[in-house]
């Protein structure tokens, strides 16, 4: 099941504010309140003002409604370390405000719980738990290719997640084995009519073995079992299904210029619907960085998966690739600039979508404390469906500060 876009914004806001930069944790000169029970506490607030030209994706038979947009994040972590474990807790809120249409004003929340335990040199374990309250923009998510005019505010969510692995094996030993598990369930709280054949939970169960070569180098063998359940019976039919994924694959840390991680393998996804068309193919996914230099790096991305849609049809098989480049220009300023494509191909319904993201992005560190970030998001979707198909672009400026 895809996560919606603005869940991974507001996760990635907050981890942009706490956690991006690892030496926060480590100076205490980057504004960590530490206190006499070990907890260490990294404050941070991030302002941004855009100017969005199609707020609610609508396509070019619609009139396009465009605003200004302020956006306010603050967010705060708790980490606590004891020996080798790592204990953290992250919370944020981000509200936004539209100049222009009050009624896609939002606010999200975040808050996040982490266990990192080591209870010896071959036993180790991780659980993390996290609830948001988030949003769908009018015209996205289940009301996409709407045009926002069924609507008269955001789409708002919950989602609860929790799960974990153990892992068995010392880390100086070449095998190493892992199970995993996850819990995670999605609720929509408003517009019930229409959302609540979209309330769904994913239990996860799963399993890798790792071996680990002489060169910072491991091979992995990977297994991952997805049940989907949703609330209430689709009108188009029973959603629920299985989705088995095997894969084996390659990751590795800093060798010479590169690392990254790529898998390749088989994923099966069965529907308790007979009536729906069952899923069998190839599936993949890779991230390569090259670090040609110290001060400039490339990030390749590439998968392919189905994924459930947001209004008819079976499954989505969705194909997607990347590239981003990153630049220090000094100490001063730096540069990214970005292009992600993903197609989209519907079964059950002939319906084809082709994404093309442009990104481009420049940093100023004013101080250690504030960071200016300013750019561009170019996003240019295709479909042989026209209800589908929209330009959008969104021209921003953040200021991102820590103590």
């Amino acid at each position: 099941m895809n996560i919606p876009y603005k869940l991974s914004c507001i996760a990635t806001v907050v981890a942009a504010i706490v956690i991006a930069n690892p030496a926060l944790a480590a100076d205490e000169k980057a504004g960590v309140i530490r206190t006499e029970s070990g907890i260490d506490f990294i404050p941070g607030l991030s302002g941004g003002l855009k100017y969005d030209d199609n707020i609610t994706s609508a396509n070019a038979s619609v009139d396009e409604l465009s605003s200004w947009v302020l956006t306010v994040t603050p967010a705060v972590q708790a980490q606590l370390l004891d020996g080798n474990n790592v204990y953290t807790v992250e919370a944020g809120i981000q509200y936004g405000d539209y100049f222009s249409s009050s009624d896609d004003n939002f606010l999200d929340g975040l808050l996040k719980a982490k266990s990192e335990v080591e209870l010896n040199q071959s036993n180790r374990f991780n659980i993390e738990a996290a609830y948001i309250v988030g949003h769908e923009d009018r015209g996205s998510g289940v009301f996409e290719g709407t045009s926002g005019v069924l609507q008269d505010e955001a789409n708002t969510f919950d989602i609860l997640s929790a799960g974990g692995y153990y892992e068995y094996g010392a880390k100086t030993t070449p095998a190493r084995a892992r199970v995993n598990a996850k819990y995670l369930s999605k609720e929509y709280s408003n517009f019930e009519s229409i959302t609540q054949y979209r309330n769904y939970a994913d239990t996860t169960l799963g399993a890798t073995l790792y071996y680990d070569t002489q060169s910072a180098t491991s091979i992995f063998i990977d297994f991952q079992n997805v049940n989907t359940a949703y609330d209430v019976v689709d009108l188009t039919g029973d959603r629920d299904s299985t989705t088995n994924t095997a894969k084996v694959g390659v990751e590795w840390q800093a060798t010479a210029s590169t690392e990254g991680s790529i898998g390749i393998g088989y994923q099966r996804k069965n529907f308790d619907n007979s009536a729906r068309e069952d899923f069998s193919g190839l599936s993949w996914d890779a991230k390569v960085t090259w670090t040609p230099l110290t001060y400039s790096s490339i990030d390749l991305t590439t998968g392919r998966a189905s994924k459930d849609p947001n209004g008819v049809g079976d499954f989505i098989r969705a194909t997607s690739y990347g590239i981003k480049w990153n630049h220090e220009w000094s100490e001063l300023f730096s540069s990214f600039f970005g292009l992600n494509q993903v197609t989209d191909v519907y079964t059950g319904i002939e319906r084809e979508d082709k994404t093309k993201v442009y990104q481009f992005g420049l940093n100023y560190n004013v101080t250690r404390w504030l960071t200016l970030k300013s750019g561009i998001d170019i996003n240019q979707v295709d479909s042989t469906d026209t209800q589908f198909a929209f330009d959008r672009n969104v021209y921003f400026i953040n200021a991102e500060m820590t103590l």
